[in-house]
């Protein structure tokens, strides 16, 4: 028996270490052989660079796989990301099938991934890294039949530790797994075969569109997949997967096509307890659910079906359902739980189209403490979102907070709520506005009603709570507007650290307020950010207020309700997230008081408003009263930098910044003013300007002062060579403006009287919607709109200006009189060079709105060059156009009014006015009008004729100039000519040619087509000749 035992062990011994030798000895036989094999294939079957530090044959690396492993290697992806890298790590192994090996061959069966990353990525337009097998028709061929014998036929991949991303931007979405192992086996060789899987992931994210849904979740799958490798159709028969201690199925197919995929895919959760659908909350909250009780039941759907294409932007719809029965939650042993949880709730994301998402909750209902709460909501849309809302609510917050286990803030006293809410909330276009402004439009109807007594907030990183809070608030808004919302709260009261705030407050109408208010406050301010989280921001000071008010507030109408108020802030600081420094030393003492409630006995009172900014201090004291006849009294003493203020605060769109330093001191009345008792005035001081920027909605570029002095002398403020430019339009000021504070405080009228010089001036800069892309160097631009006109000024100008760029047209070296009044630009006594001559010029423009505008303009010039201003001068070119075939001297003297379109250019059926043009020494030639008279009377010599002295009469209206009767000699003809001509060059002319030596006898002729192709017959002019006139329909007079 003993022999026999040794001889078995013997037997066995030596069979073990002969399989051992053969383990190391088949890599020692067939190395160069298998690397070499391996090597080729991965070069003729894999586009992406492949690098590794050694390579090693062994069957101990996944025993009992005999593998060649490629150690530190890195794989890079294929284009548009070749120089990226797809994966890396510390092993790359190749699985050997030994049987293969055994006949010749050489077939890796399997892949083992140890300890990588691996980054997949697809761009915008779906081009993926990961495409980098060659395929075999596109695969080099075998330079040996050693090589030929190499093939691949997966039935097993296996990653272990390893960090996935997978990063697709076109959809998009992002899933990142650390401590990823994967395991999956199945004939990968055959065109269609169930792979079996197995996944962990120690922590799991997954983003879509920039929202995070799960956040370092732990994952555990057990997946089986029918693939069909020729149509890369994917049928997920039985999927388990367990997200913490949420448990899932999800089942469907997925088709991968050249353009996209089609999806259709179900995940359910199945019937389970209601606490496992918080564990799949950020790990933030393991401690908070371990600490928490849950009991009911709960279910989870999500359903993904449809087509995904990248090029067409098709994708598929998302569905979300939940449902919970019988719910409760009780954190810590709460003394009293929430319970009756009940929840039905559908989310759907037509082609995961936030804009399309909707959102129906039939119910969200619990109770606490026998005390019941109940809501509904549906929500469609994001943009322009859909709601309609219902919540019941009475509520102990101090229970809710302990049963709840809430930590971010602690939670006190008793809330009833009652709220409904139907409509739409839309945003767009500021319809008071024609820059880009965007305002809210619309908001749903709703209505408000709730109870807070006893109420207390600590947020939990602070060391203050908002406390003793009462109030009773009643709101409602029935017409969709904001503007329309009312508001009552009553009973207010509140308490932060040593600071309190009691008091009522009705308002009805938030534009045109009737208003009803008692508050007071006595604050530290910087208790607020001690109590509320505001990242950023930081208030210092004592605020002391004391407000009562009753009575209309709507400043169109110039009404103000009976009103005290007094305002004390003393030691204040401001800062804000929006600009690094504070605005500090903060001192305002405000009065306010109206006892019958009129703008006649308003009265308010600044002594002092100061405080310093970026080591600038600045102080202000005013006393403003009757604000029907203003009667200010107002000193300013220090520096502003008005745009970096503006920061501090975010407000956006200002219209002036710059720095200001003031040393002023103004007194008197508007009425003094205006009737010209400048003695009873007390205006003094001076206001400095640094690159001060004035914008304005009526032009599109803001206006620009360098540097600048404004000096104020009784009623005058007065500059001297101040620049002011705009775009590349500079001009130098002298003068002075009248009213000057009436105006600031109460947008009065501004009166003055000014000396403008400027090089040059192009008109185009200053319309209402000029193309910022164009350079004003050019002047020409072709924006649209008319250039528009302030209405609160009076202003009288006496304008130098070099040059003139209007359109195609250029004026030179302008000079005259020019009236800006009420949105009315007068022009007076001036002249300009245009074509080469002096031009007498006198004129009116008014804008009528955006893209039209009225005009008038009186031109007298004498011996022009008329070739040169055919040339020149656009309208000169429409109203003569037989001047494109003359050459020497006219004189005109021509009155025209009408009306400017979006570009600033005249409508032609709008001209109306009269004039006369008196050719001094005019050579005609080739004009096709004189040939055709020529031609059908048989004189020739009238072809090109040269006229002298002749001045020709006309008027024009509605597209048609009528030539009163005009009489000219051509050598020795006596010619006549009287008739009607369009502005688009269409022709009825009479003409009468007198034979000579008298012209006694004449003969009759007409001219009708047009100046092109003119018909000219011998015959008196008919009725039926006459030309049909297009009349204006636009009014500039509106």
């Amino acid at each position: 028996m003993k022999k026999t035992v040794v001889k078995v062990l013997k037997i066995t011994g030596i069979v073990a270490a002969s399989v051992l030798g053969l383990l190391f000895l088949l890599p020692i036989l067939f190395p160069v052989t298998i690397a070499a094999r391996i090597k080729e294939w991965t070069n003729q079957s894999i586009k992406g660079e492949l690098n590794f530090s050694k390579a090693r044959l062994s069957f101990f690396q996944h025993f009992p796989t005999l593998t060649l492993t490629l150690h530190d290697y890195s794989l890079l992806g294929a284009e548009p990301f070749a120089k990226d890298t797809l994966m890396a790590g510390h092993d790359l192994s190749f699985g050997i099938n030994l049987a293969s090996l055994l006949h010749g061959g050489l077939v890796v069966d399997q892949f083992f991934v140890d300890d990588s990353r691996i980054h997949i990525r697809i761009d915008e337009k779906g081009n993926a890294n990961y495409n980098i097998y060659r395929s075999s028709e596109k695969a080099a061929p075998a330079t040996t039949d050693t090589t030929s014998n190499t093939s691949l036929k997966i039935e097993r991949i296996q990653l272990s530790d390893c960090q996935l991303i997978y990063d697709d931007r076109s959809l998009p979405m992002r899933i990142e797994a650390v401590g990823f192992d994967y395991e999956g086996k199945g004939d990968l060789a055959k065109n269609e075969f169930d792979l079996r899987s197995k996944f962990h992931a120690d922590a799991l994210d997954f983003t879509y569109n920039g929202t995070h849904y799960l956040n370092r979740r732990k994952l555990e799958a057990d997946l089986i997949t029918s693939i069909n490798t020729s149509s890369l159709r994917f049928r997920f028969q039985q999927n388990k997967l367990l997200i913490n201690q949420l448990p899932v199925d999800f089942s469907g197919t997925m088709a991968i096509l050249k353009d996209g995929y089609d999806i259709d895919l179900h995940v359910v959760s199945g019937t389970t307890d209601f606490g496992n659908v918080f564990s799949i909350l950020p790990p933030d909250y393991e401690q908070w659910f371990r600490d928490t009780q849950f009991n009911g039941t709960s279910r989870l759907t999500v359903d993904l079906t449809g087509a995904y294409r990248a090029a067409t932007n098709e994708a598929p719809d998302l569905a979300i359902g939940l449902w919970v029965r019988n719910g409760s939650i009780n954190h810590n042993k709460a003394p009293v739980p929430l319970k009756d949880v009940a929840i039905r709730a559908d989310l759907m994301l037509p082609g995961l189209n936030a804009d399309s998402l909707a959102l129906t909750a039939d119910s969200i209902n619990f109770t606490l403490n026998g005390l019941p709460t109940s809501t509904s909501l549906q929500w469609k849309g994001l943009t322009t979102p859909q709601v309609k809302a219902n919540i019941n609510s009475q509520l102990d917050l101090g229970l809710l907070h302990r049963a709840l286990g809430m930590t971010i803030a602690a939670l006190n006293g008793k809330l009833d709520l009652r709220a409904t809410a139907d409509g739409t909330y839309r945003t767009g276009q500021n319809p008071k506005n024609f820059r880009p402004d965007t305002v809210v439009l619309a908001i749903p109807n709703y209505t408000l009603q709730a109870t807070v007594s006893n109420g207390y907030f600590k947020y939990k990183d602070l060391p203050l709570a908002l406390e003793n809070v009462h109030a009773e608030i009643n709101s409602t808004v029935n017409t969709g507007r904001w503007e329309d919302i009312s508001a009552n709260i009553s009973n207010l009261q509140a308490a932060i650290g040593k600071g309190h705030l009691q008091g009522r407050l009705s308002v009805t109408g938030l534009d045109k307020s009737e208003l009803n208010a008692d508050l007071k406050a006595d604050l530290p301010l910087e208790s607020i950010t001690q109590a509320i989280p505001l990242q950023g921001y930081a208030f210092g000071g004592e605020l002391h207020a004391d407000i009562k008010a009753n009575g209309h507030l709507d400043a169109g109408r110039r009404l103000f309700p009976a009103a005290q108020g007094k305002l004390q802030w003393t030691n204040g600081l401001v800062q804000t997230p929006y600009y690094p420094h504070p605005v500090r030393d903060i001192q305002v003492n405000g009065q306010l008081n109206s006892n019958k409630g009129s703008y006649d006995d308003l009265m308010v009172v600044l002594e002092p408003v100061s405080f310093t900014f970026e080591e600038q201090p600045f102080a202000l004291t005013a006393r403003l009263s009757d604000f029907n006849d203003l009667r200010y009294a107002l000193t300013a003493t220090g520096a502003l930098d008005l745009g970096r203020i503006y920061q501090v605060f975010a407000i956006k769109g200002y219209s002036v910044s710059g720095l200001v330093r003031t040393n002023l001191s103004l007194g008197g009345t508007q009425a003094d003013a205006v009737a010209g008792r400048y003695q009873r005035l007390k205006n003094s001081g001076t206001l400095q300007m640094e690159n001060l920027s004035l914008r304005s909605d009526d032009y599109p570029y803001p206006f620009l002062v360098p540097e600048g002095t404004l000096e104020f002398r009784q009623d005058k403020a007065w500059l001297k060579n101040t620049v002011l430019q705009y775009q590349e339009n500079k001009f130098k000021l002298n003068g002075y403006a009248q009213n000057l504070v009436a105006y600031w405080l109460q947008d009065e009228l501004l009166t003055g009287k000014m000396e403008i010089a400027s090089e040059r001036v192009v008109v185009n800069d200053f319309m209402v919607f000029a193309d910022t892309a164009t350079s004003a160097n050019t002047g020409a631009s072709s924006p649209g709109g008319v250039v528009l006109l302030p209405k609160n000024l009076n202003l009288s100008l006496q304008a130098t200006i070099k040059e003139i760029i209007y359109g195609a047209s250029k004026l030179n070296d302008f000079a005259g009189s020019v009236t800006l009044q009420n949105g009315q630009l007068v022009l007076n006594d001036a002249r300009a060079g245009i074509a080469g001559a002096v031009v007498s010029v006198a004129g009116n423009y008014a804008p009528v709105d955006l893209h039209k505008a009225g005009f008038g303009v009186t031109l007298k010039a004498d011996s022009f060059d008329v070739k040169r201003a055919y040339r020149e001068v656009p309208l000169f070119r429409e109203m003569a156009s037989s001047a494109a075939n003359a050459e020497g001297v006219v004189s005109v003297d021509y009155a025209i009014n009408g009306r400017l379109n979006d570009k600033m250019e005249p409508v032609y059926p709008s001209l109306a006015g009269k004039g006369e043009v008196k050719l001094e020494d005019v050579k005609v030639n080739g004009l096709k009008l004189f040939g055709a008279v020529g031609k059908a009377s048989g004189k020739d010599s009238i072809n090109n004729p040269n006229l002298k002295a002749v001045v020709i009469r006309s008027s024009v209206k509605n597209n048609i100039i009528t030539i009163e009767r005009t009489k000219m000699k051509v050598f020795g003809f006596r010619l006549r000519a009287e008739g009607q001509t369009s502005l688009d060059g269409k022709l009825n002319m009479r003409f009468r040619l007198g034979l000579p030596p008298l012209g006694i006898i004449g003969i009759p002729m007409t001219i009708t087509g047009n100046a092109e192709n003119p018909v000219v017959k011998v015959r008196k002019g008919r009725e039926e000749d006459e030309l049909e006139e297009e009349e204006d329909t636009e009014d500039v007079h509106e």
